[in-house]
This record gives C-alpha cells, structure tokens and sequence, in this order.
C-alpha cells in the first residue's frame, strides 16, 4: 500500500514538473533570448564607444571620383571583431578588466563578475501576474561562446544636403552563442549590423566610385 503511493506521488510529480516544463519553457526562451540580445547590443556599443578610426584613411577623393581604402576598413573590421571575441571571452571567463568611463562598462564589469551571467529572472516574473513579478526564487541567465563571424562591409555614399555627400560604411556581423537556463539549453544567432563610419563631406556624388 505504501509502496503505492509513493508512486503514485512520484508520478503526479513527474506530471507536475512536465507541464510546468512545457508552459514555462516557451516564456523563459523569450526572456532569455532578449536578455542576451540587450547584453550584446551594450557590448557592440562599447566596442563602437572604444574603436578609433581615422576618417582621413578611410578613402581617397580625386576629381570626380571616390575610392575607398579597402585594406585599412578590413583592418577596421577585423580589429573590431578580435575585441568583440576577446571581450566575449573574457566576460564568460571573469576576467575582463578595462576600466574606461563608457556608460556600458559598469555592465560588463557587473556581467564579469559573475562570469557571463547576464541577468537573473524571478520565476514569478514567468507569471502574467503583476503581483508575482519579483516573487520566488531566481534563475540565472548565461551564455557560452560559440562562434562570431564577419558576413560583409557594406558601403554607401549617397547626396546629403546642398553640395555635401555621405559615406558610410557598416559591417555586418553574425554572432551565435549558447544559452544556459534551466531547462533550456538553445543556441541564440543573431545578424547585427555595426556602423563604423558615417562622415558628410563638402561635394557632390562622384560619377563613379571604387569599392
């Protein structure tokens, strides 16, 4: 007879926990995924915040005719994106230490602290009850680090005003981490597109330019 009631409680846990599961799950990926969608729009802040460019390299305006100077924007982006890895890397591992006055620093260094958590979740906040919000234990929100690849620069000048034109120029980069929650474990990828330079000069678009 007892044996069958703790079974019987074994399974009306197992039943519990299951439906739980299912009709929590779908909400903590949504929080999640845009937790860490914020987390890294701060990091590309930063990065942009702390990325020096000089304009002047940047193209070569003769005549009528622009051309760009390829081989210093790609040492741009892949400066960029080594910053982006290596910061990625070393907020995961806890030992990010740049201690510059940008706005989003305070949020790295509290994320490093606790070694790529990038938030945590009450499970009342899982709730639709606004009295539950911060109710309840926590759970954490982490990432991994998976991949982070460059797809594109992008290019454009276009007419800006009465005789000044525009140059920008934007690098397209996919980020792909793994998000660690309980009960799940998913990979978040995301295309983000970065502007490095956008700059107006005296001028009209040139008949022609050089990519």
């Amino acid at each position: 007879m007892k044996k069958g009631k703790y079974i019987l409680i074994m399974l009306s846990l197992f039943i519990c926990a299951y439906l739980f599961s299912n009709r929590m799950t779908p909400r903590i990926e949504n929080i999640a995924s845009k937790e860490i969608n914020q987390f890294i729009q701060i990091l590309i802040n930063h990065t942009s915040f702390t990325q020096k460019i000089d304009t002047h390299k940047l193209y070569k305006k003769e005549n009528n005719s622009i051309s760009f100077q390829m081989n210093y924007i790609n040492d741009i982006a892949s400066n960029y994106i080594h910053n982006l890895e290596e910061t990625l890397l070393k907020l995961e591992e806890g030992s990010y230490q740049e201690n510059n006055h940008s706005p989003y620093n305070k949020k790295l260094l509290k994320i490093n602290q606790q070694k790529g958590i990038v938030a945590r979740i009450t499970i009342g906040s899982l709730t639709n009850n606004i009295f539950l919000q911060d109710r309840g234990p926590s759970f954490s929100i982490k990432y991994k680090t998976l991949s982070l690849t460059s797809s594109n620069i992008d290019k454009k000048i276009k007419n800006y005003g009465i005789n000044h034109l525009a140059i920008s120029i934007d690098l397209n980069v996919t980020i792909v981490l793994q998000i660690l929650v309980p009960l799940y474990h998913e990979h978040f990828k995301e295309n983000y597109t970065i502007p490095l330079v956008y700059e107006v000069i005296e001028g009209e678009v040139p008949s022609w330019y050089q990519n």
